[in-house]
């Protein structure tokens, strides 16, 4: 063998040992592969089983909790149990014009049955929210499948809400309702809170605003009788407190504002009050009030007594208009012009006309002689009371032992003329608008005293005015 063919079949073995370790390196390889795949497709498989093992625990657990948060399997005793359930509730936040009512039962195959029930009322937001806690804190398995709120007219909210509850064909019969709260509810406050604070179905709400001045001023040992006051848009209810320190002995009615306080010493002192109303979400203002403490002011003067202004005097107004004799008695008729009404008076009538009082002395046929006030007058037919009274308290200041004064009217003004001098039967009277009494004779004529000048001619009237 030629060098040239050794050395060719030397390549060609290494080839062929080479080709040779390759196939078997290959064939190590697959195999390797394969059992690798094996074992690992068997710990899947382990692992899916574990998986399943314990979801069958926990389902199993499940089931026992579902079991005891069941209605019972009996149906009638379900819908007992739960409708009694919801009357509660009810009651509990006070729902106005409630209605429950069941509406069906749907079986879903052989595992439990779904009843379905409605529930509607008026209340408030907060009874609103109470009831949905309390819906969400019983650990029944229940869920609020429609839920409809709504404000009305008269302020409030309605609630209609539709329930739908599970009853488990594996529960007892006669199970008894959960006592155990759910641990997936917080307490009220939390629960309550995110949400009451939210204005559903209004514009947002102002905060209020103080209508008091800033400055404000009390009395030195005096209740200060102040208020301070808030206005709010919406017409909520507005509450006060104080900020921070209030001067020594102040009180805040939070309610209506009112400050009671009894200061001691004068001077300013500073109160920031806080307004709080009642809407979602509440709003709140403050303001620094200064309250002005000073001394008393002195008292007034005493009051000067006005002078008392004179008054009219009726007398001043009164005239003798009539004399006139029925059944042998004179009367006398004066008449008080201020008042429209005619004083008729007889011997010994007592008379307060004005400021002037007396008693009728005598009565005839030519004058009336009157006393007042010790002094004795006489007023003759269209005279004046005051007049007269007055000339005789004049004549009396002359002479205090003067016969008492006679005032004459002036013949021409009443109409007069001499007559006979027989007084006894001659009546004595002017013309007057006054009727005169029943039985009373009517005067003819005026008859002047025949000692006296006599009067001028002048006609007669021959009777009364009626």
């Amino acid at each position: 063998m030629t060098p040239r063919e050794r050395i060719l079949g030397i390549g060609v073995g290494s080839i062929l040992v080479l080709a040779g370790c390759q196939y078997v390196l290959m064939q190590y390889r697959t195999a390797v592969a394969s059992r690798q795949a094996r074992v690992e497709t068997l710990d899947q498989q382990i692992l899916e089983a574990q998986e399943r093992l314990l979801q069958g625990a926990y389902a199993d657990r499940m089931m026992g909790e579902y079991l005891v948060r069941s209605l019972p399997s009996d149906i009638e005793k379900a819908r007992a149990d739960y409708t009694r359930w919801l009357y509660e509730i009810i009651t509990m936040v006070e729902l106005r014009d409630a209605s429950v009512s069941f509406t069906n039962t749907l079986p879903a195959g052989d595992l439990y049955k779904r009843h379905q029930f409605k529930l509607s009322g008026k209340t408030d937001q907060r009874g609103w929210l109470e009831l949905m806690h309390l819906f969400y804190t019983k650990d029944y398995l229940h869920r609020i499948s429609n839920l409809v709120v709504r404000p009305f007219r008269e302020g409030g909210l309605f609630v209609d809400m539709t329930i739908d509850v599970i009853g488990l064909d594996a529960a007892q019969p006669d199970l008894a309702a959960p006592t155990a709260t759910s641990p997936m509810v917080d307490s009220f406050a939390a629960y309550a809170d995110p949400i009451l604070n939210r204005n559903f179905f209004s514009p947002p709400n102002q905060a209020p605003k103080f209508t008091t001045p800033s400055r404000l001023t009390a009395t030195l040992g005096q209740s200060p009788g102040l208020v301070v006051k808030a206005e709010d848009p919406e017409k909520d209810n507005v509450r006060y407190a104080v900020i921070g320190t209030a001067p020594e002995g102040l009180e805040l009615d939070s309610r209506t504002g009112e400050i009671k306080w009894n200061p001691t010493t004068p001077g300013n002192y500073p109160l920031a009050v806080e307004a709080i109303d009642s809407g979602y979400p509440a709003q709140r203002i403050e303001q620094r009030f200064e309250i002005a403490v000073v001394n008393p002011p002195p008292p007034p003067p005493p009051a000067k007594e006005p002078e008392p202004t004179p008054g009219f005097d009726d007398a001043t107004q009164t005239v003798l208009t009539a004399l006139v004799q029925g059944g042998g008695d004179w009367t006398a008729w004066m008449k008080v012009r201020t008042q429209g009404t005619t004083v008729k008076l007889r011997p010994g009538d007592k008379f307060e006309i004005g400021r002037l009082s007396g008693t009728v002395v005598d009565v005839n046929a030519r004058f009336v002689t009157l006393e007042s006030e010790g002094r004795r007058f006489k007023l003759r037919p269209a005279g004046n009371l005051a007049e007269a009274a007055k000339s005789a308290q004049g004549a009396a200041k002359t002479d205090e032992n003067a016969a008492p004064v006679e005032t004459a009217a002036p013949v021409a003004a009443v109409g007069t003329e001499s007559l006979p001098a027989d007084d006894a039967a001659t009546t004595l009277a002017t013309p007057t608008s006054e009727s005169p009494l029943p039985g009373d004779s009517v005067p003819a004529a005026l008859q002047t005293p025949t000692q006296e000048p006599p009067a001028a001619p002048a006609s007669v009237d021959r009777a009364l005015r009626p």
